[in-house]
């Protein structure tokens, strides 16, 4: 018997050792240096409907034969009318090519209510700025300062 169990001692004790599972690598996911493209294009900005109006009357305007070119700001039913006139445009005859002018803006949008025309260069670079800013997507609100600085020096009696 007890050579019984010294044999079932030592068969027990030379058993082949379990191995323990090499733990799994972990591996982490690559990050990304470039931004995921997008799906939809990146929308353009469009011009406002005050700026689409405005360079259809700007067009319109320097097509009269006395203005070298126009620029124009318009708000809601007013146009804000620049101009660089031909050189021999003065006094009288400014008067009426003004007047001209006028009715071209209110014959090319049917909306316009109030025209504010002026030739002088330091207005006409003011309100071409104006149109830019607002061609760039910026708010015609967002002139409401300036604009309304450029119709008191047209209209100084108003």
């Amino acid at each position: 018997m007890l050579i019984g169990i010294m044999i079932m001692v030592s068969m027990a004790g030379c058993k082949t050792a379990t191995r323990k599972p090499t733990p799994a690598r972990y591996t982490p996911a690559p990050t990304r240096t470039t931004p995921a493209p997008s799906k939809t294009p990146t929308a353009v900005k469009k011009p406002t409907t005050e700026s689409a109006r405005a360079s259809r009357i700007a067009s319109n305007v320097a097509k009269i034969p006395e203005v070298n070119k126009a620029t124009v700001v318009v708000y809601g039913s007013t146009a804000l009318v620049g101009v660089d006139l031909k050189a021999r445009v003065q006094g009288t005859l400014e008067t009426d090519v003004k007047k001209k002018i006028e009715k071209t803006v209110k014959d090319t949008d049917k909306s316009i209510t109030r025209v504010y025309v002026t030739a002088d260069p330091d207005l006409y670079k003011r309100i071409e700025n104006i149109a830019k800013g607002i061609s760039a997507g910026r708010p015609v609100s967002e002139f409401a300062k300036q604009i309304s600085e450029i119709i008191k020096r047209i209209t100084p009696g108003m």
